[in-house]
This record gives structure tokens, sequence and C-alpha cells, in this order.
């Protein structure tokens, strides 16, 4: 690519306007307030507390087990409860001025499941449906959290029900941690939070940054492979982390134009920008023969590459290699390999002195020259590739999986 198309890319990926745009509607900062955010885990409202519940109470509460139980406090907050006749109409109604519901489309919940409705349609149908003391759980300012599906059910069903009513919930969070059992995936939790790029995408790359962060050893990196996060996680990395939001809609973007030209995933992708552009930020370079957004462009669309000498040429190249390959393996070669070319273009030492990724055979040999499948087969062979950073020692777990006898 000559230099006036470089900075005809430049000019178009590196506005400003575009950042702006992103980071307006990245989800809001939650503050960390004693008076609004994890209330349940406040000292102060314990401490202030001087009145315990009566004998005949706790019976009330704990029946023939209540003898067990002495010394409860009675902590104030702002819940409330109530219960209530829910009627189609204002099941409707509920569902159609609640910003959280799934009519109004500026903060949605998460989309409702067939399944889980029909089922409790042909409950309140029957007249089967029971007072479980579940709530339908409404915040401080109105708003729905949680109950859209039952609410749903009675607009369909045509009949009402009877419910709780919890009320005048203030916790900031408390949306990403109500009905967990159900589950709200990830993405969910992300769009409920008012994320305007793709939820979905974000929530991969944002699971990626953190397995990345909490590996201890980065040349040994093995994408999400042992890590569990809860949606709430999740949500609080993005919104620590508003770069990830960034990637996400650059790489968008650029996609949208190129989407045939594409081979692998735009979560990749959007993680392969945020850890280079993170890794910049900590390593000092005098001079940058190419800056990520371009690099990533003409590996995503092909545009300015003149042979096959060229790094992203290479990269595109072994990256097609794997584009039918979706295991867990093939994400660390296609992650690797970019952070490759990317080395390789700051003239950094890389492990192979090529793009390519050497991964372990299929079988090994046995004395008798019989071909044996190894478990191991189609793992990364070879340190994972950090941007900015020279090739590391193999990890020694690695050393012990390629210490086999390999068939050429």
């Amino acid at each position: 690519m000559n230099n006036k198309a470089d900075l005809d890319q430049n000019s178009e990926i590196g506005n400003n306007e575009l950042e702006t745009s992103v980071i307006d509607s990245l989800v809001k900062r939650y503050e960390d307030t004693e008076s609004t955010s994890y209330l349940a885990s406040s000292k102060k409202l314990v401490e202030s507390s001087n009145t315990f519940l009566s004998s005949q109470q706790i019976y009330d509460i704990f029946k023939g087990k209540a003898k067990n139980y002495a010394g409860i406090k009675i902590v104030n907050t702002s819940l409330k409860h109530v219960e209530i006749y829910i009627s189609p109409q204002l099941a409707r109604d509920m569902l159609k001025f609640s910003q959280r519901g799934a009519i109004n489309k500026k903060n949605k919940n998460r989309r409702l499941s067939r399944t889980k409705v029909n089922k409790y349609i042909e409950a309140i149908k029957k007249e089967k449906w029971c007072l479980t003391g579940e709530p339908i759980i409404i915040s401080s300012d109105g708003e729905i959290l949680n109950g859209h599906h039952r609410l749903q059910a009675a607009i369909e069903a045509g009949t009402g029900f009877i419910a709780t009513i919890t009320y005048g919930v203030t916790d900031d969070l408390s949306f990403a941690h109500i009905d967990v059992g159900n589950i709200r995936s990830r993405a969910q939790v992300l769009e409920m939070s008012g994320v305007k790029v793709s939820a979905q995408v974000l929530s991969r790359v944002a699971m990626l940054a953190k397995a990345f962060d909490m590996t201890k050893n980065s040349f040994n990196f093995r994408g999400t492979q042992g890590t569990s996060f809860q949606p709430a996680e999740i949500l609080d990395y993005v919104e620590a982390n508003k770069n990830l939001a960034l990637s996400v809609d650059f790489v968008a973007s650029i996609v949208k134009r190129h989407k045939l030209e594409s081979q692998v995933s735009e979560a990749i992708y959007a993680f392969a920008h945020y850890l280079i552009t993170q890794k910049l930020n900590e390593y000092i370079f005098t001079e940058l023969s190419i800056t990520p957004e371009v690099y990533l462009t003409r590996i995503i669309s092909s545009l300015g590459l003149e042979s096959e000498d060229d790094v992203e040429y290479q990269v595109r190249n072994y990256l097609q290699s794997l584009v039918h390959e979706s295991s867990s393996y093939s994400l660390l070669c296609k992650l690797s390999a970019i952070f490759k070319g990317w080395n390789i273009l700051l003239n950094i030492p890389v492990t192979g002195k090529k793009v390519a990724i050497r991964r372990v055979a299929r079988y090994k040999k046995d004395e008798e020259g019989n071909n044996i499948p190894l478990p191991s087969a189609g793992n990364i062979n070879e340190p994972f590739t950090v941007p900015c950073v020279s090739k590391g020692t193999i990890p020694k777990r690695i050393l012990k999986q390629s210490n086999v006898q390999i068939i050429k």
C-alpha cells in the first residue's frame, strides 16, 4: 500500500468522531456508592440496626426449627413486598412502559424464551399456577428487573395470576445477578446495560481479555480454557476496559465492508486489535512502520497486498488453512499467527521465524513403528506469541506434550 493509501486508510479508521460515538454508547459507569450499590454487603446498614426479630416472628418464619435461631437482626432497606393480582391488561402495561421490557428496545432485557412462555401459559390456563414466593422484581425507578416471561404468559393466556412484588431495588448492578439460575447470558447482560456494539462479540472479546489478564505466564495463554466467568464479571470487566468496545466497533466496521474476505470471527480480530493496542501503551517504540488499524485492515480485506512476501499475505494464507477449524487449539493458532505477523513487522523475533504455528502431530511411533494417536493432536506446540514482546521460553507443559517421537 503506498503512502497516500496509508494516509487514506488511517483517515478512514482513526477519526475522533468514531471514538466519541463508541464511548458515548458504552455502559454508563456505575458508581460504587454506599447508597445504591452492593447493599447486601453494607456494614453500615448492619451496624446501624438495633432491632431483632421477636420470638413470634422467628417462629412464623422457621416454624418447628425456630428453637435453633436467635438474635437475628432486622435491617432497614429500600426493599418492600406486596402481593397483588396481575391481570392480562396490567401485565401488558407493565411490559409496555418498562424500559427494560422486551417491547421497549432502548435497554432491552434478554430475549424471551418461547418454550418457557408456553410452559407458563399452559399452567395459567389449567389454573395450576403456584404462588412460589418468587417475586416480580421492580427497581426503585419503576423498571421491571425480573418477571418478563410470567407477564408475557399472562397476556397470551388471557388470564391473570397472583404474584409477590418486590420493589424499591436500588442496587445498580442487580439485574446482572437476578435469576442467575435461569441464566442470563453474558451477551444478554451487556445488552440490558445499554451497550450498542455487538454484545455477543463484546462478551467473547472480554472473556478472552480477562482470561489473558489472569494468565501468569502470557506465553502459556490458553484462551478461555479452564475459566468460568459470571455475566456480572464480564459486565464489570467491560465497564473497566472501555477500549474493548472500541476494538469491537473498529473491527465490525471493517468486516462489514469486507465480509467475504474475512477469514476468522470478529471476536478474534477484535481481541487481536485490543491486545496489540494495550501492549503498545506498555512498551515504547520510537517509530511504528504501521498502525494496528492498517495492519488488521490489510489482513481482513487483503487491500494493499502486492506479493506473497507481504507479511499480511502470509498471515491471511495461514488463517485460510484454518478456516474450517473451530477448536480451542485453532483459536490460539489464529491469534498467535496474527501477533507473529505484527511482531515481524516491528522486527521483533518470533518462534520459527515465520507466521505458521507448530502443532502437535496426530501420531507418534511405537517401538514397532506403528502409528499411535496422540491425545493432544493439533494442540499448539510452541509458546503463545504476545504482541510487542520478544519470543519467550517454551512453557514446561508444552515441552512435556511435545516430548514424543513425531512422524514427519
